[in-house]
């Protein structure tokens, strides 16, 4: 079964000051990964577009752990789809 082309999940700091509902999209073959954000309170809006890696994205999603932040989706599941 192939999983699907876009991941999405929340992150909020564990003080609930700041947070994104972040999309990710399908890494490429080199590990381009490319991305839309949103702050929590602005979801609504338009997505900011970013391209990283997949290194650098578990990074900081591994920080965000670190930090206490709390997620939709576990840390481990992201990495799963990221490494598919």
């Amino acid at each position: 079964m192939t999983p699907p082309d876009t991941f999405a999940f929340h992150a909020r700091h564990p003080r609930g000051t700041e947070g994104y509902v972040v999309l990710l999209f399908r890494p490429e073959a080199d590990g381009r990964l490319r991305s839309r954000e949103w702050p929590s309170e602005g979801y609504a809006a338009p997505g900011r577009d970013a391209e990283t890696t997949v290194d650098e994205l578990m990074a900081r999603v591994r920080d965000w752990a670190r930090a206490g932040w709390t997620f939709t989706e576990q840390p481990e599941r992201i990495s799963d789809w990221l490494h598919r």
